[in-house]
C-alpha cells in the first residue's frame, strides 16, 4: 500500500500528527470491526486489515525516516567532529583512533536507547489503557522520541564504517530498536469478536504477546533493578513467543490479527538475536 493511500484510507493529511493517526485509527476500526458488521464479516476483516496496514504503515515510515519537517532527528556533529580529527593523526593510527571514536558513540547510544526502554516499563506504558493518561502518553512519546534519535545517530554512524564487526552489532542493535517500536505501536482493537475464527487466533496471539512482554521487560527492566539477568528466561519466553506467533500465522493467515502477529514475530526474532550478540556466555 503506497503512503499517500495510508493516509486517506485514514482520512488524514499527511501532516497529521501521531495522536491523530492513532485516534483515527482506533475510531474507523471501531465503526468497520467485523462484531459491529455482522452481516458484512469478511468485507470487514479486509477493512480491518487494510486499516491495520495504513497505520503501521505511516509510523513506520515516520520512525524510519531522519527528516520530519526539515528537521534531522540524529545529532552527528560529535561524530564528525571526532572523524575530521582523525585526518590530522598520522595514518598509522587512524584506524585506531577511528575504532575508539565507534566504540564511544555506540556506546552512548546503548546507554539512552536501555534507559529510554527503562522508563517504557517504569511508567507502565506497555499497558495500553495506562498509556492513553495524558502525562504517560506524553512519556511515551518521549520514549519514542529518544529511540528514533538512537536509531537514526546510529544508521549514521554505520556509514563511518566498513568493518564488520561494527555494523553486526549497529545492524542487530537498530532493527531491535526499530521493531519494538513497531511492536509498542500495536493497539490490539479488541470487542468480543463473534467471529470463531478471529477469537482462536486471538487466543494464540495473546500466548505469545504475553511470552514476549515478559521477556522483554526482563531484559530492559526486571534485570536492572534486580542486580542480575535471568537469560535463560527470557531466551526461553522468546522462544515460545516466536512459536505461538508461527503457529497463528501458519493457522490463521487471514485473521484481522495476521499483521500484529507478523509485527510481533519479528521483534521477537531481533530480540533474540540482540540477547545472543550482546550476552553471550
Amino acid at each position: 500500500m503506497e503512503i499517500c493511500d495510508c493516509y486517506k484510507l485514514l482520512e488524514l493529511p499527511e501532516c497529521a500528527p501521531n495522536e491523530e493517526i492513532t485516534s483515527a485509527f482506533k475510531r474507523l476500526a471501531h465503526k468497520y470491526h467485523p462484531d459491529k458488521n455482522p452481516d458484512r464479516v469478511q468485507w470487514a476483516t479486509r477493512v480491518m486489515c487494510d486499516l491495520n496496514i495504513a497505520y503501521t504503515t505511516i509510523l513506520s515510515q515516520r520512525f524510519g525516516d531522519a527528516n520530519v519537517n526539515g528537521n534531522k532527528y540524529y545529532d552527528d556533529k560529535e561524530t564528525e567532529k571526532g572523524f575530521k580529527e582523525t585526518q590530522k593523526e598520522e595514518p598509522e593510527i587512524e584506524d585506531d583512533v577511528k575504532f575508539e571514536i565507534l566504540t564511544e558513540q555506540f556506546v552512548k547510544i546503548r546507554e539512552s536507547a536501555k534507559e529510554a526502554l527503562y522508563r517504557y516499563f517504569q511508567y507502565g506504558l506497555d499497558n495500553l489503557v495506562q498509556r492513553e493518561q495524558i502525562s504517560n502518553r506524553a512519556q511515551f512519546n518521549n520514549v519514542a522520541f529518544s529511540l528514533r534519535k538512537c536509531y537514526h545517530t546510529l544508521m549514521n554512524l554505520a556509514k563511518q564504517t566498513n568493518d564488520e564487526e561494527f555494523i553486526e552489532h549497529f545492524d542487530i542493535f537498530g532493527r531491535m530498536i526499530f521493531n519494538f517500536y513497531k511492536s509498542s505501536e500495536c493497539l490490539n482493537i479488541l470487542d468480543s469478536y463473534d467471529n470463531i475464527i478471529d477469537v482462536e487466533a486471538y487466543r494464540m496471539y495473546k500466548n505469545g504477546d504475553d511470552a514476549l512482554h515478559y521477556s522483554h521487560k526482563e531484559i530492559f527492566y526486571d534485570r536492572h533493578n534486580r542486580g542480575y539477568f535471568k537469560r535463560d528466561y527470557a531466551t526461553l519466553l522468546i522462544s515460545e513467543a516466536e512459536y505461538y506467533f508461527i503457529n497463528t500465522l501458519k493457522i490463521y493467515p487471514t485473521s484481522t490479527w495476521a499483521l500484529e502477529t507478523k509485527i510481533k514475530l519479528e521483534y521477537a526474532t531481533s530480540l533474540k538475536e540482540y540477547i545472543d550478540l550482546f550476552f553471550s556466555q
